[in-house]
């Protein structure tokens, strides 16, 4: 079964948004905090959906690549290119793909 993916709490910062984060996989909840500046929102979404989408996308994209417990409790969404040097490339394709929230 796929993980699944919950995005909860949203927050303004002064950069982009927060948020609280779970994902369910093989039968463990995992909780996160993360961060998604606007450069990122804009660099992968181009604003045409909800900041959320983005980064229940990018959860997608690493848990396609490791598992749910390998992933940061907390983290901004561009440390995700560090790990991942394609994100910018790949991660767009995930929005398109992850169900709306």
């Amino acid at each position: 079964m796929p993980a699944q993916i919950h995005i909860g709490t949203e927050t303004e910062t002064t950069h982009g948004w927060a948020y609280e984060a779970q994902v369910i996989e093989d039968d463990a909840t995992h909780d996160f905090q993360i961060t998604l500046s606007w450069a990122d929102y804009d660099l992968w979404s181009h604003g045409r959906v909800p900041p959320e989408q983005v980064v229940k996308a990018a959860l997608a994209f690493l848990l396609s690549r490791e598992s749910a417990q390998s992933i940061l409790g907390k983290f901004d969404c561009s440390v995700i290119r560090r790990y991942f040097p394609n994100c910018d490339r790949e991660l767009p394709h995930f929005i398109a793909i992850v169900p709306r929230l």
